[in-house]
């Protein structure tokens, strides 16, 4: 019977080490899986639309790799020898539970890869260059929003703390050489409107960017040159005056410009020689929103896995073998 009971104890020692080796290659499968192509440089000057698409495309395949690894790992620990059967159905519990939020992200980031996929072979700067911008396609900006809407909300309910930025201050259009006329001119854009463009993308706080994406709203029509427009109507409205149009703050513009360089249709105004400056502030404002939105799901999987990890050093044995059944908390190391 001692034997029996010895016998047991490694057995469950075993399976413990295999779960917990198993969990931490699931751990960094989803670092690996987009590690190459995450953060500040997602794109750069020349890159089509269509690689924001691979951006959103390839962090969704990691979480559906980890999810998939994840319910390998369930049906390990299912196979767990003398584990008591509430812990093993807390891990169990926990997996699920990620995985419902994992499926979640997966479905608004498919959804996003679409919008850009659609934009297609357009440069993410693209711009008239000595003539009018052009607005954003709506569908794809309203695509946009209520999908970052949706990660935002899956990630708030993980608990991750989501900050409201600094938005700044206005930014107005009270000459086609400031930085809306780049944006939104409904003729070609003044001398140095480029370059203060990207000025102020290059300030622009990143989490003011998708604050105001996430509290846009897309009014189509023509744009009023002296109206506080948010980031969805300066994509999406029609350019109506030379100089552009009055950004509500400097992250509504900046988000604006991602916006508009992410989706299909939307072209800039580029003074003669600022068609580098306004792929630049095009390109910036892109990686910042993408920086982001990657920090967000990265926060969202490093939390749901970590519950996962808890519950996993939560594993008991349970001793069958013996009239008096004895539990105690056992942890491996692999799970530290």
């Amino acid at each position: 019977e001692v034997k029996l009971a010895a016998e047991s104890r490694i057995s469950f020692f075993d399976s413990l080490i295999k779960i917990g080796q198993g969990f931490q290659e699931i751990f960094g499968i989803f670092g690996n899986a987009i590690g190459d192509i995450l953060g500040l440089t997602a794109v750069k000057s020349g890159d089509k639309r269509s690689k924001v698409g691979e951006y959103f495309k390839t962090i969704g395949d990691g979480l559906t790799t980890t999810k998939k690894k994840l319910n390998e790992l369930s049906d390990k620990i299912s196979e767990a020898k003398n584990a008591d059967g509430s812990t093993i159905e807390a891990v169990k519990g926990a997996i699920s539970s990620a995985n419902d939020v994992f499926e979640q992200l997966i479905a608004s980031l498919t959804t996003l890869a679409g919008v850009a996929k659609e934009a297609g072979d357009t440069n993410i700067g693209d711009a008239n260059n000595a003539g009018a911008a052009v607005a954003a396609d709506k569908d794809g900006v309203d695509t946009i929003i209520k999908s970052v809407n949706a990660i935002i909300e899956v990630a708030k309910k993980s608990e991750v703390e989501i900050s409201s930025g600094d938005a700044g201050n206005a930014v107005n259009a009270a000459a086609n050489t400031d930085a809306p006329a780049a944006l939104a001119a409904n003729a070609g854009a003044g001398d140095n409107s480029g370059p203060k463009l990207a000025e102020e993308v290059s300030k622009a706080d990143s989490w003011a960017m998708i604050d105001k994406i996430k509290d846009s709203k897309t009014t189509a029509g023509n744009l009023n040159q002296n109206n506080n427009n948010d980031a969805g109507t300066l994509a999406v409205g029609t350019p109506s005056h030379a100089n552009g149009a009055k950004a509500a703050t400097n992250a509504d513009l900046a988000a604006a410009v991602a916006l508009k360089a992410m989706t299909k249709g939307g072209k800039f105004s580029a003074a003669a020689n600022e068609d580098g400056a306004v792929k630049a502030a095009a390109v910036t404002a892109v990686n910042k929103v993408l920086g982001i939105l990657d920090l967000i799901i990265r926060k969202t999987v490093a939390i749901n896995l970590d519950k996962i990890r808890e519950a996993v050093k939560g594993i008991q044995y349970s001793e069958t073998t013996t009239e008096s059944a004895e539990a105690s908390s056992t942890q491996p190391a692999a799970t530290k």
